[in-house]
């Protein structure tokens, strides 16, 4: 099997996976919408981390031009027929899946994958910089703590102690406050870093014009 025909059916297979994501978004959304929360983590934790790894199994598969690999014709007409399977439990059809892969390539980089993308980095960004002001206010909190366990340390007087006790309470709360909300934004950040690695992610998106997802986007903001 020459390399060309060899990547088509990778190729192919990908963009299969990546309706299945397409469906399995909005599975997911209507799910949250319904609060229905087991059925959420289900996806979450069997469904996806499946199809994820076969995504990047299809995508590291693919032959680059300065790749010298030899071709295994038993091995791709074995991923040919489980896509075929799955195209069928899902009722996909190859025309179907061709013509995404027309649009995707058409597309490109004007493609909604690319605006997805970048808002992905953008977040990621703001909450890196909020969590980075986070831990500035957490120095100053920890800062103003030991100042004041030192001034407790030295008060003999008992009322000093108890004035300094008094003190430290609302600045441990301070304390407490801020890294609840530090793990809060580390979390986000996980999420959109997971999203990022994930590729399919916004790769979903790939098949949407970038006019027409910044449109959709600006219409759900405005709501």
């Amino acid at each position: 099997m020459e390399r060309k025909k060899y990547n088509e059916i990778l190729k192919f297979s990908i963009e299969v996976i990546l309706q299945i994501f397409i469906k399995i978004n909005r599975r997911l959304d209507e799910l949250n919408n319904n609060g229905e929360i087991s059925a959420v983590e289900i996806l979450e934790n069997e469904v996806i981390p499946k199809y994820e790894k076969l995504l990047k199994g299809l995508k590291a598969e693919i032959i680059e031009d300065d790749q010298e690999k030899s071709i295994d014709s038993e091995k791709i007409e074995n991923i040919k027929k489980y896509i075929f399977d799955i195209m069928k439990e899902n009722n996909l059809t190859e025309e179907f899946i061709d013509s995404q892969i027309k649009i995707r390539e058409e597309l490109k980089d004007n493609s909604g994958a690319e605006v997805v993308k970048k808002l992905f980095e953008y977040e990621k960004k703001q909450m890196e910089n909020t969590k980075y002001n986070l831990l500035d206010k957490v120095n100053s909190v920890l800062d103003r703590e030991d100042k004041l366990a030192m001034d407790l340390k030295n008060a003999i007087q008992e009322e000093e102690q108890i004035e300094c006790i008094y003190r430290l309470q609302p600045v441990r709360e301070e304390y407490r406050v801020l890294e609840e909300k530090i793990l809060k934004v580390q979390k986000n950040i996980d999420n959109i870093n997971k999203k990022l690695d994930s590729q399919w992610a916004y790769e979903i998106y790939g098949t949407i014009s970038k006019d027409d997802m910044l449109n959709t986007y600006n219409q759900t903001m405005k709501n």
